[in-house]
């Protein structure tokens, strides 16, 4: 069994390499147009999820039970992270660029924030 702390390094860990991915991205890095790199970064935001899945399942929760408000403001968070993440990839205009980074700052902050103080 995988304990709570793996899990909490698993996380955090792949969160880190998932936003400093993005500043690549904006960085427009030589290696961004890769498919390989799209890849990986994909996988990493898998990870992300699989991460907190294993946190809120060390944490006692069933699968019969309903998620508590800041778990389902955590799973949000992390498709609005998603989105801006794919919608980089795609987008010419460095101002929408900075768009996006905002929005997926704002949705790591609202992420951390949830967890932290355990919405009800």
């Amino acid at each position: 069994m995988i304990s709570y702390e793996t899990y909490k390094i698993l996380h955090i860990f792949t969160l880190f390499m998932v936003v400093s991915a993005m500043g690549g991205v904006v960085a427009e890095g030589r290696w961004i147009p890769n498919k390989t790199f799209k890849i990986v970064v994909g996988f990493l935001s898998f990870l992300v999820f699989v991460g907190g899945m294993g946190l809120i399942a060390r944490l006692g929760f069933k699968h019969t039970e309903p998620f508590p408000l800041w778990v389902i403001v955590k799973i949000t968070c992390w498709i609005i992270l998603n989105l801006a993440l794919v919608t980089l990839f795609r987008v010419e205009q460095k101002k929408f660029k900075g768009f996006c980074v905002w929005i997926s700052v704002v949705a790591v902050f609202v992420a951390v924030y949830s967890a932290v103080t355990k919405l009800a």
